[in-house]
């Protein structure tokens, strides 16, 4: 665990396309927020879980609970830089590397986030994820000051979390061709189906 990492887990999108929210659904006895908070613990002094106004929290073992905190929306349906705005306050001031990731990654691991940690060298200011050419702001690990701007943004009319990236040193990085579904998230029944299928027969 290293004292000047943390982590903003984002749990409060609307899962739609999912019918149901992401954080509660299931994979070997474990939820995908107990699942991403374990993944977290090892590496990360402190994890933020951020939620919609009035989102249930699945049940959480006693000492995970103890462990995060836990935030909210103070503006509703604005997306993942509002949730960025609210969390970085619960971070303790010692926290100068965050890990930003959503509640819908099941085959994320302790040894990919590590991955993205050994990258950030000197030379970046973040590193993040990508598939297929297509970077994922989401699921990347974050300089703090780089995250800062996100109430700018929000009060400029601007969205898209890609855009703190602006004046930035961006790594990238792309999932090991033998694990194409470590970064992969999940957004419908039948993906979740697919990742819950592969991951119960291989964690066994």
């Amino acid at each position: 665990m290293n004292e000047h990492y943390g982590a903003i887990l984002l749990a409060g999108g609307r899962s739609s396309r999912m019918g149901r929210d992401k954080a509660f659904l299931e994979i070997s006895g474990k939820t995908m927020l107990e699942r991403l908070l374990l993944s977290l613990y090892p590496i990360v002094a402190e994890t933020v879980v951020i939620r919609a106004p009035g989102q249930k929290m699945p049940r959480l073992p006693q000492e995970l609970q103890e462990w995060i905190r836990v935030g909210q929306d103070s503006v509703e349906g604005r997306g993942p830089l509002q949730g960025i705005v609210d969390a970085l306050p619960l971070l303790s001031s010692a926290i100068d590397k965050v890990f930003l990731i959503t509640c819908d990654l099941p085959s994320l691991s302790t040894n990919w986030l590590q991955t993205l940690s050994d990258i950030m060298t000197d030379e970046y200011d973040l590193v993040c994820t990508e598939e297929n050419n297509i970077a994922n702001p989401l699921l990347a690990l974050y300089r703090r000051p780089v995250l800062e701007p996100a109430s700018k943004l929000l009060a400029e009319g601007i969205r898209r979390p890609i855009s703190l990236w602006e004046g930035w040193r961006v790594a990238r990085l792309s999932a090991p061709l033998e694990t194409p579904w470590i970064c992969r998230d999940v957004n419908t029944p039948e993906e979740f189906q697919e990742a819950q299928t592969y991951l119960s027969k291989n964690e066994k």
